[in-house]
């Protein structure tokens, strides 16, 4: 995936992240030649509060007919690789600010893959036969 990361400024508090209003049409054109498949907006958390999340995100994806993913996980493999980095630390817990909402959990292991958890719901359960 093609993702363009935006990290807001520390001094913000999540209230400008969960308050930003985007349109996916509009933000549409910031790229016309497939260079971009996903804006992630992202910010410092404040571990120190409760609940206290290490950052804070939102994901926008609608050149993939997306216009905001409740709680994306390859998203977050990016930014758990990224905010390990920034904060010092290989376990996080993040919070993705969409209408839905969703926590996750994240750990950098050694080999730097990114494990994460959290609570999830089925919405849809088959059988692919090849």
């Amino acid at each position: 995936m093609k993702e363009l990361m935006i990290r807001l400024s520390d001094s913000c508090d999540s209230s400008v992240l969960t308050g930003l209003n985007v349109d996916p049409a509009a933000i549409l054109g910031i790229d016309t030649k497939g260079r971009v498949q996903g804006i992630t907006v992202t910010m410092k958390g404040a571990p120190d509060s409760q609940p206290g999340y290490d950052f804070y995100s939102r994901n926008f994806a609608p050149w993939v007919g997306i216009p905001e993913d409740p709680v994306t996980g390859s998203t977050h493999t990016i930014l758990g690789s990224y905010w390990s980095k920034e904060l010092g630390k290989n376990k996080m817990l993040a919070y993705q600010c969409s209408s839905r909402g969703g926590e996750l959990e994240l750990e950098v292991r050694d080999d730097g893959r990114i494990n994460i958890g959290g609570e999830v719901v089925t919405v849809l359960q088959g059988i692919i036969r090849l």
